[in-house]
């Protein structure tokens, strides 16, 4: 499914509803869910045709992902493809894994 889907632009409020809910990834050998911690805005310091954003996202302790592009979808989002790479925890960081996802 992943090789039909091509990247789009994507803006912050198609994620804010989702803060907190799941998001099941296309992988392999078995399809992964990770939640989406948190949707916030960076400062844009250039012009660009939308306002960048950081997107962050928890697995379970027991799923690690690699750094590339998934196909992701949540209740009403989806299937978008997304790129996420890992990243250190916040300081109140709940015991799993952190990917970030950056929207320039």
């Amino acid at each position: 499914m992943t090789t039909e889907l091509i990247p789009r632009p994507m803006v912050i409020e198609e994620f804010q509803p989702h803060v907190g809910k799941l998001f099941r990834l296309d992988c392999e050998p078995r399809n992964v869910d990770i939640t989406l911690v948190s949707a916030t805005p960076l400062v844009n310091h250039r012009p660009s045709m939308r306002p960048p954003f950081l997107l962050m996202f928890h697995s379970d302790p027991m799923v690690q992902l690699g750094t590339g592009i998934y196909a992701m979808r949540s209740g009403g989002f989806g299937p978008d493809l997304v790129y996420i790479e890992q990243t250190m925890p916040p300081p109140d960081a709940v015991p799993g894994h952190y990917y970030q996802a950056i929207f320039n």
